[in-house]
């Protein structure tokens, strides 16, 4: 973190108001620490209706007050594996909330639904807990982990596997995790919160590489219910529809791919298309998990369930032939995507805004098994192509990180130093493949501890599918959110404009000027 500019938002007039926001001190007022918190949490989507936040959040306090699970030592699993929740109503007599244990609606063993309510527990946990962290908006999990990069302040791995109660648990891992980020800056609860969720943000606020790279996959999601289809019809309506908009998708979802909205019942047909602002974003604490934000949104004819039923290609896809079950991420082959426009253009609609999934000619790189082939076969003819040699990099490279560890780079160019290299401009991290959001967040993150150790100004991350390049920005910090370059292989190696916009920015001449 960048002391000198943290420092001097610490002591802005708009910093300090922020801070003392964010004051969690127990003197502060449960209702008033509510209302403090909301403030700030407007922007990060929270409950626009302020008096239904207070009136969930100071009814679970009293339940779990109740079940005497609040005590002045927080025993984290006992109070993930005992907190229950039932049914409550304020007696305006008694100037209490009376509840009733025979109707239980959130039972011991739902962590699911435990996960779910992570924003209004946080929030509770932190007014008493010096060790705890209000988490803003759960939705939104991507933004958090950006914040804390440009920070960096490196967050554990989220759980691999589909176990809710270890997703409970790892909100106290983010903890953790920021508790020691404070003790090593010297920061106080408030101004821990300030600096993750407003000082960071201000940082992220430069500008950014809005370009959206060319589509290479087509997914389908659906809305379901009138309040979401109206949504959908008033966003369309909107003069900006570029604001992004989170959405149920699959996480293998990269940035600049076609999104086609299906609304479900009682509608039942295609609504609009859009692009996906972002990779897909895996949420440790929401009740779906895999998700994306979409953007630039366009109004489609309306293809009926029956069109597609009674269409000759599409009435044997697969996923119609489902009636459509599962719709959420589903796949939608070029193939496929061609002959969905075809029906567009029958229904009278031009395709001229329509995105195009991109197509390249064949490429063919053989058989990529494992990580090496990919640097064997793909990276490294890739690297000579934009001006390198094969003495320009060193491969699985040892770097002293402590006293016993050791960190190897898979690619490091134009390495200095004597005992053991100290610095390079350059590296590159190549996995076999990083389609899951999660072995995305963690090749990243293994990249950037190498860059940092490195002093690099550049880093890349490659696997199997793409490459995806980050520059060092304003902050000294990698934005995971924003890189210069990101495109597929099989973008990169046909096209030529793309591979000379690719040497503008990593070619070997450029690099060696770093």
């Amino acid at each position: 973190m960048n002391k000198q500019i943290w420092n001097l938002y610490k002591a802005s007039e708009d910093g300090k108001k922020i801070i003392s926001l964010f004051d969690l001190s127990n003197e502060v007022p449960l209702y008033d620490r509510i209302k403090n918190l909301y403030t700030i949490g407007k922007k990060w989507g929270a409950n626009s209706d302020f008096e239904s936040v207070v009136g969930d959040i100071i009814l679970i306090w009293d339940d779990l007050n109740r079940q005497n699970l609040l005590k002045e030592s927080l025993n984290v699993e006992s109070f993930i594996d005992d907190f229950m929740l039932v049914e409550g109503k304020w007696d305006s007599e008694k100037g209490k909330f009376i509840f009733y244990n025979d109707k239980v609606y959130l039972p011991k063993e739902n962590y699911r639904r435990k996960v779910f309510i992570i924003q209004e527990i946080s929030w509770i946990l932190t007014h008493l807990y010096l060790d705890c962290f209000p988490i803003m908006n759960p939705m939104r999990f991507d933004i958090f982990q950006r914040n804390c990069n440009l920070l960096g302040l490196e967050l554990p791995d989220i759980p691999k596997q589909r176990d809710y109660r270890e997703f409970f648990l790892y909100y106290f891992d983010v903890c953790d995790a920021l508790v020691g980020f404070a003790k090593d800056n010297n920061l106080t609860q408030a101004e821990l919160c300030a600096c993750v969720y407003d000082f960071a943000t201000i940082l992220s606020d430069e500008k950014k590489n809005e370009e959206l790279p060319e589509p290479t996959n087509v997914w389908f999601t659906g809305a379901k219910g009138n309040n979401q289809f109206i949504y959908l019809d008033n966003l369309l309506k909107k003069k900006d529809v570029d604001a992004n908009q989170c959405w149920a998708c699959n996480e293998r979802t990269k940035r600049g791919d076609i999104i086609v909205m299906y609304c479900t019942s009682p509608r039942s047909y295609i609504h609009s298309i859009w692009r996906a602002s972002s990779n897909g974003i895996f949420n440790p604490f929401t009740y779906y998990q895999k998700m994306t934000t979409v953007c630039n949104g366009i109004e489609v004819p309306k293809v009926t369930f029956k069109d597609l039923k009674d269409d000759s290609y599409w009435g044997q896809v697969p996923i119609v032939r489902g009636n459509l079950q599962g719709l959420n991420g589903v796949e939608i082959t070029a193939e496929q995507y061609e002959k969905l426009l075809e029906i567009f253009k029958r229904k009278g609609m031009s395709l001229r805004k329509i995105p195009k999934l991109f197509s390249s000619k064949s490429v063919n790189f053989g058989t990529i098994k494992v990580e090496k082939d990919v640097e064997e076969k793909i990276l490294i003819p890739l690297l000579e192509k934009i001006g390198y040699a094969e003495g320009d990099w060193t491969r699985q490279l040892s770097l002293k990180a402590g006293r016993k560890e050791k960190a190897i780079p898979d690619f490091v160019f134009y390495p200095k130093g004597e005992s053991h290299f100290e610095s390079s401009p350059f590296v590159i991290e190549a996995k076999y493949d990083f389609s899951s959001m999660i072995e995305f967040q963690k090749a990243f993150s293994q990249c950037f501890s190498y860059a940092k150790m490195l002093q690099a100004k550049i880093m890349g991350i490659c696997d199997k599918e793409r490459l995806v390049v980050y520059k060092l920005n304003s902050t000294g910090s990698f934005d995971r959110n924003n890189p210069i370059f990101e495109n597929h292989w099989k973008a990169i190696y046909p096209d030529s404009v793309i591979g000379a916009k690719l040497k503008q920015l990593i070619g070997a001449e450029v690099v060696k000027g770093l």
